[in-house]
């Protein structure tokens, strides 16, 4: 991990902006003022959850068209991202890629064969549950932890078979071990930390991070402060933030590390609180921990509130003495390589 020689603040601010940086999940809404702050801090291309949680298929249909006229009319900005090859011409071109991604699978409803069709409709990465239970699998605040469902199985190999990728995010354990092995491509835990130094019900301990990398998947380090606090009653900072960096590292090694920031600017108070009022809203198990300091405006790790900061992880990577080869994995190589081996490998089967 570590280098000889460490990188000056200069040089890591060069090699951030030569770099391919993804962000593997955000649910900013995707509007011209944030694709500004994405350019602004070196991204190239995003996972963006394009239909609410609550969505099935035909309300998700109709946020997929909604996300498809907001990139048209952007096109000079951004291009949405099929294949791997889109990322590559969104970086030649100097525009972000964006990636239509669900951070819940209930748009297949009961019926494996809608993913065929999400996949038609330009779905590139799908979490199989959000944190409740559907009819996939139990979610992580599910107490019961009942892994995969028969209907579960069924569309994590529809989704091998069309290409689009698997995400565990916010799965339970036992869906999260159920998928890995169930899925004949590499999965993603696009956004979420480490177990072991965060017990967060959102959070992967030691031997899924083991599992996911002997299954050459890829893991996202989050941004969001009830995944990274260190001291519930202390919000988070970023040293706190690269702690978990270096834990995800030596426990999946420094191929199956990435980022997926969990970023959110520009998103309803009164939505976001709903859910993840401390204490309460739907998901009182992700925020009963925490202490007085944590609400809508400190939910971020502190100083990590924005896509515009995006420069400042590779220079802490740099201070922490990781090479710019493994520099360029973290901040998207990684990502970039799963990309590769799981959304190109639909071509054949795509019904458009």
């Amino acid at each position: 991990m570590a280098d000889t020689k460490k990188l000056s603040k200069e040089q890591a601010n060069k090699l951030h902006y030569s770099t391919l940086v993804i962000d593997a999940l955000e649910a900013a809404p995707m509007t011209p003022e944030h694709f500004a702050r994405l350019k602004k801090g070196g991204v190239r291309a995003v996972n963006y959850t394009t239909a609410n949680i609550t969505s099935d298929f035909s309300r998700a249909v109709l946020d997929i068209s909604n996300f498809l006229k907001t990139i048209k009319q952007n096109s000079d900005k951004v291009l949405l991202v099929r294949t791997s090859r889109d990322i590559e011409r969104a970086m030649a071109e100097d525009k972000i890629g964006l990636i239509i991604g669900l951070q819940n699978a209930k748009p297949v409803m009961d019926n494996a064969e809608y993913v065929g069709l999400l996949h038609a409709l330009g779905v590139r990465i799908a979490q199989l549950t959000y944190n409740e239970r559907n009819l996939l699998g139990d979610g992580c605040c599910e107490k019961a932890n009942g892994g995969l469902s028969r209907l579960g199985y069924q569309v994590v190999g529809e989704m091998n078979r069309y290409g689009m990728l698997v995400d565990l995010s916010h799965c339970c354990e036992q869906t999260t071990i159920d998928a890995i092995n169930a899925s004949q491509a590499p999965v993603a835990i696009t956004h979420s930390m480490a177990k072991a130094l965060t017990p967060s019900v959102r959070n992967k301990n030691d031997h899924v991070l083991k599992l996911l990398a002997e299954r050459g998947g890829v893991i996202g380090a989050a941004f969001w402060a009830p995944m990274t606090y260190r001291d519930p009653n202390r919000r988070p900072v970023m040293n706190d933030f690269f702690d978990h960096i270096d834990h995800l590292v030596r426990q999946a090694g420094i191929d199956h590390v990435g980022i997926g920031s969990d970023l959110g600017e520009g998103e309803s108070r009164a939505y976001y609180e709903a859910m993840f009022t401390r204490g309460g809203g739907l998901y009182p198990e992700v925020t009963s921990a925490l202490g007085e300091w944590y609400d809508f405006d400190h939910r971020m790790v502190e100083g990590m509130e924005t896509s515009i900061m995006f420069p400042q992880v590779t220079e802490g990577l740099a201070a922490r003495g990781y090479s710019e080869e493994d520099i360029r994995k973290i901040m998207g190589g990684n990502f970039m390589r799963l990309f590769k081996q799981v959304f190109d490998s639909g071509a054949a089967n795509a019904l458009l």
